[in-house]
């Protein structure tokens, strides 16, 4: 049964990432990466990892997302949308891209998938704890990535005010 219930959110997952490819509107392609999240937050809720269905509800399906939204209102898409199509180069590019991430994601599939087991195991959960092993591993082990990841978000969201800017 829960194997099933996977292979449902999973499928949602994979829409909701299709919708976001396809939709011509931005808006709804933000509604289907939220539709995304909340599968990804079931199929967490479905490893047993509370907290971070929560978090993944309350901060990306939640809080990202209303940003994200936000910055789509200001940018005034719609007359960007009337400019004429100049992105023949870069449609060429991002297909040349897209092309050498299914590479990069098959090559493992080819090789076998023979990875070594983590170190979350039902013993250490129930000795430590899921947020705090989770907390030990993200600011010690993984600190400098995930550094990382927060100035990135930070450029993006300095970006997005950038480009939200009216020019005078």
């Amino acid at each position: 049964m829960t194997l099933a219930i996977f292979f449902v959110f999973a499928a949602f997952a994979v829409l909701g990432g299709v919708g976001v490819l396809l939709a011509r509107n931005p808006i709804h392609s933000a509604l289907s990466l939220v539709g995304t999240m909340v599968s990804l937050a079931g199929i967490y809720l479905l490893h047993h990892a509370e907290f971070i269905f929560a978090i993944q509800l309350m901060v990306y399906a939640g809080a990202i997302m209303t940003l994200i939204v936000f910055v789509i209102m200001l940018l005034d898409v719609r007359h960007e949308e009337t400019e004429s199509e100049r992105l023949g180069f870069g449609k060429v590019i991002g297909m040349v891209l897209a092309g050498l991430m299914v590479v990069v994601l098959l090559v493992p599939l080819g090789a076998g998938l023979t990875g070594k087991a983590g170190g979350m195991t039902e013993e250490v959960l129930a000795r430590v704890g899921g947020v705090e092993f989770l907390s030990e591993k993200l600011f010690t082990t993984y600190l400098l990535p995930f550094e990382i990841a927060s100035v990135l978000l930070l450029v993006g969201l300095v970006g997005a005010v950038a480009l939200a800017k009216k020019r005078l």
